[in-house]
């Protein structure tokens, strides 16, 4: 699949719901769905879910920004949407039931994407640790240019220096943390006690 057929797919429009009729469709190799947003009417959809995962985009991944054909009893009509929150089976890791929002593809959506940190400390070359604190970051994008990631390079961070988020740089997206949260830090190096130091006796509590 080319990197332009990633968001695309097909589901039918779904009359019925509950337990037994999830059940059924999981059985046949199929999952439910819904449609919702922009101030229009829920839609409940049926799709594979073999279908969702060639469609997503490899590296955007549950970011992916989706074209969905739907195929109705008035004909077809296409919606363009994200997915915003999904139930899948743990151990199969396969999806159960996904949740689509209808979205404009000119205006921001909010999202969360993976903070990647990259290159080494001159803090730890020198001997220091190196602390990270965020595994993701929420952020406003357009639905097609959500990012893959928040890359973070560490490499100039020396020892006792910290990184915040007011320090960081996101194309074609807006990072809507507080600029003044910690993303890294690099603790000094610990202080070898000499010998001396180890012999000497501990003082007297008074």
């Amino acid at each position: 699949m080319t990197e332009t057929q990633y968001g695309k797919l097909t589901a039918k429009v779904r009359q019925s719901s509950g337990k037994g009729v999830a059940r059924k469709l999981r059985a046949d190799g199929l999952i439910p769905a819904v449609i919702y947003g922009k101030g229009q009417g829920n839609v409940m959809l049926t799709l594979s879910p073999r279908e969702l995962r060639r469609a997503m985009d490899p590296q955007r991944k549950l970011n992916t920004f989706f074209t969905v054909t739907i195929e109705g009893q008035d004909g077809q009509s296409v919606e363009q949407c994200v997915l915003t929150d999904f139930q899948a089976d743990p151990i199969r890791d396969e999806f159960l039931h996904v949740d689509f929002l209808r979205v404009d593809p000119n205006s921001e959506v909010v999202t969360k994407i993976p903070v990647e940190y990259v290159g080494r400390a001159a803090g730890v070359v020198a001997g220091g640790k190196l602390r990270t604190y965020r595994r993701t970051a929420r952020i406003a994008a357009k639905p097609a240019q959500i990012p893959v990631k928040l890359t973070v390079d560490v490499s100039p961070l020396n020892a006792g220096e910290t990184l915040r988020m007011k320090d960081l740089v996101l194309e074609n997206a807006r990072l809507l943390e507080h600029p003044n949260v910690v993303v890294a830090h690099v603790d000094p190096p610990r202080v070898a006690k000499s010998p001396a130091d180890e012999k000497k006796p501990a003082g007297k509590k008074k």
